[in-house]
């Protein structure tokens, strides 16, 4: 009896919102020519809904469409189950937005109970509205258990490079990440970067006048993620990790970290040559240049360019003893020391190997400059 006394109430109130008798507040979604206008009663939203207790009145609300709404307002009323799962999560959005905690509650658990399969497919969308939500724990938590087990679902996806900075952040604090921390630094440095529009996709083109940081000054990067030192890596791989991080600090002029990590992997293999210009062509040659320490600059260049000719490492990898970007970057070190005749010399022949190279030409007009003076 009770039961069915319940249902015909139900349905009563669901009438409201067909005839509107002695409605006292107007809702209007959406824009023309696809906009709506309800008539609903205060007395039922104010008691079901805190967000109505400072809108009521005459309400305009475009960021959500007619037919969540219309969803809304019969949670408002009847505390009825929506089963479109295809509008649901949209319901659940919209519900946020309005503060409705009972059926935040309810979604979320209906969501993760019924529908993981649907919240899966929809990863991408899901992850990223939960995580811009705070009312949306639960969600939160779905999202990072399987972000924690699977990182590559976000790190190697398409939106990886547009993620916001407290989505990062809030993958990276993650405790059971399960992936190796030297790849969790690249993938930052690589997001970072995309960050900064101005810096040229091509790193064929990126040059020694790149000097700002291609994170934005508000990430703190040591707040997120361990400092070089503390990162765990293989010793195998350890020396091509800190080459790796050596030459991106260069990139984005960052030259005493980048220094630091290029003097560590040579102390890994010091004996290595194709080791020891890769330190070079990642610079730690030119490092040492725009850090104004010309000896070790030319120290660092001239090793490399007294590489064995014969050595079979070297051989095997195409490394000529006469490498244009070591003699450019001679070059651009003997011009700051004023030794304009040297300069010259290794200019000169670092544009007979890559005769277009515009940073090499400007560098030997400039050396002739000097030497007219």
């Amino acid at each position: 009896m009770t039961t069915k006394f319940f249902e015909q109430l139900s349905s009563n109130l669901n009438e409201l919102l067909k005839n509107s008798d002695e409605y006292n507040v107007i809702i209007e979604v959406g824009q023309e020519p696809n906009n709506q206008a309800f008539r609903v009663h205060s007395i039922i939203l104010n008691s079901r809904c805190l967000y109505f207790k400072d809108k009521l009145g005459v309400i305009t609300y475009n960021n959500n469409n007619v037919k969540i709404i219309k969803q809304l307002l019969k949670y408002s009323i009847l505390s009825s189950k929506t089963v479109n799962v295809s509008v649901i999560f949209e319901l659940l959005i919209a519900s946020s937005e309005f503060g409705l905690e009972e059926l935040i509650k309810h979604i979320q658990l209906f969501l993760l109970e019924n529908n993981s399969s649907w919240l899966r497919l929809n990863f991408s969308r899901i992850y990223q509205t939960s995580f811009k939500n705070d009312n949306l724990k639960d969600l939160q938590q779905f999202c990072a258990n399987i972000i924690a087990k699977h990182p590559n679902i976000i790190f190697d996806s398409d939106e990886f490079l547009t993620l916001s900075e407290n989505i990062l952040i809030f993958i990276l604090k993650l405790d059971n990440l399960q992936m190796d921390e030297g790849k969790i630094w690249d993938y930052v440095i690589k997001w970072g970067i995309a960050q900064n529009p101005s810096l040229p996709l091509d790193l064929d083109k990126w040059n020694i006048t790149i000097n700002s940081h291609v994170l934005p000054p508000r990430i703190n990067l040591p707040t997120t993620l361990p400092s070089r030192d503390s990162i765990s890596i293989a010793e195998s791989n350890k020396a091509s990790e800190l080459r790796k991080g050596g030459e991106a600090y260069l990139k984005i002029g960052w030259y005493k970290e980048s220094l630091v990590d290029l003097t560590k992997s040579l102390d890994i293999e010091p004996n290595n040559a194709f080791a020891l210009f890769k330190i070079v062509e990642s610079c730690r040659g030119e490092t040492y240049c725009w850090m104004d320490k010309f000896e070790e600059s030319l120290a660092d260049l001239n090793k490399s360019l007294e590489i064995e000719p014969n050595n079979t490492l070297t051989l095997t990898n195409q490394i000529e003893p006469n490498n244009a970007f070591a003699l450019k970057i001679r070059g651009a070190t003997y011009r700051s020391m004023r030794k304009y005749k040297d300069s010259l010399a290794d200019l000169d022949r670092s544009l007979e190997i890559e005769p277009n190279d515009a940073w090499a030409l400007n560098q030997r007009k400039l050396t002739n400059n000097n030497l007219k003076k």
